[in-house]
């Protein structure tokens, strides 16, 4: 059974999915996804099953009509609700990877496989869960922000700051606590819990801060002066 606890947001369909939250938000308004995968109120919430749903029905528009793709989510999902763990295939559970099911619709023209589009979404999931780990709301650090777990530093700002041209050295010289790794489980975390407004500038969040770059250039300048 679907619940608040066991469910995910839009945003973070749309990412496991690798679609926009207006395609995922179509899908529910247009009733194409089956009411057992959705949750109506407490914001709209749908089960993490829904996103190799929405990648299949979007992916393969060229390749199937409306009504095909239809079809072939609900006989799935008819098919996966008389099974006794179809919880756990709401929540695409790591346990379905050993689970024996046939993923595969056929009519008389055509014929498709999920399993694919399940892979792809389950893998994203997983890659989400790393990102948000790494990543803490606090309402006694920076307001509650999004920061990168340990420190002050919200991921907003340098998401922002690397958006505005600033290398990788560039932002290390300013953080050293940074990786590769942590900028993408920024861009991540913040594509899958997206916050009102555009990300501020970190001139704009700390106008008193200044990176390490721009202090050595200005002593740079003030040296061959």
């Amino acid at each position: 059974m679907l619940t608040i606890e066991n469910s995910i947001s839009v945003a973070e369909t749309a990412y496991m999915a690798d679609v926009t939250d207006r395609d995922i938000n179509r899908l529910v308004d247009e009733d194409i996804l089956p009411r057992a995968l959705i949750i109506r109120g407490a914001g709209r919430r749908l089960a993490p099953l829904s996103a190799p749903f929405a990648t299949f029905y979007f992916k393969t528009s060229e390749d199937l009509t409306k009504s095909a793709r239809i079809r072939v989510i609900s006989t799935l999902i008819e098919r996966l609700a008389k099974r006794s763990d179809f919880d756990q295939f709401l929540t695409l559970s790591e346990r379905l990877r050993n689970v024996d099911f046939d993923w595969k619709v056929s009519e008389q023209s055509w014929s498709v496989v999920l399993s694919p589009f399940v892979d792809a979404a389950y893998k994203r999931s997983v890659r989400s869960s790393e990102a948000t780990s790494h990543v803490v709301e606090d309402p006694d650090v920076m307001g509650g922000l999004p920061c990168f777990a340990g420190t002050r530093v919200p991921v907003a700002n340098v998401v922002a700051a690397r958006d505005d041209g600033m290398t990788f050295a560039e932002l290390k010289d300013a953080y050293p606590f940074l990786t590769e790794r942590l900028i993408e489980d920024a861009e991540i975390y913040l594509k899958s819990h997206p916050r009102p407004g555009r990300p501020r500038r970190l001139s704009e969040a700390h106008p008193d801060l200044r990176l390490a770059t721009e202090a050595s250039s200005e002593s740079a300048r003030g040296h061959n002066s």
